[in-house]
């Protein structure tokens, strides 16, 4: 099972969009969503980390944590809570 970590300022509002990924992706994905100060803690096995909006600025400085893939959550499909939508955007990456 694919992995993939969600992280935003406090983990709640990407949470939300986690769950409607899930739901996208039929249960076949194992995502979870975190804060920033935390999510360090839960990236191990995960395929690809996502960054919402808000955090987009941080990209590099997480970059240097991990090689794990980092991508920022278009800030549409966030706004949307796009689920299908954000593993659309990631599929290459999947």
């Amino acid at each position: 099972m694919k992995k993939i970590v969600l992280v935003c300022n406090g983990g709640m509002s990407t949470a939300m969009l986690a769950k409607r990924m899930r739901e996208a992706s039929e249960e076949e994905l194992d995502i979870a969503a975190y804060g920033e100060v935390e999510f360090l803690e839960h990236i191990e096995g995960a395929s690809v980390i996502l960054v919402g909006p808000q955090l987009r600025f941080r990209i590099p400085d997480f970059k240097k944590e991990t090689d794990i893939p980092i991508v920022g959550i278009s800030p549409q499909r966030y706004g949307l809570m796009d689920g299908k939508g954000v593993l659309k955007d990631i599929q290459e990456y999947l």
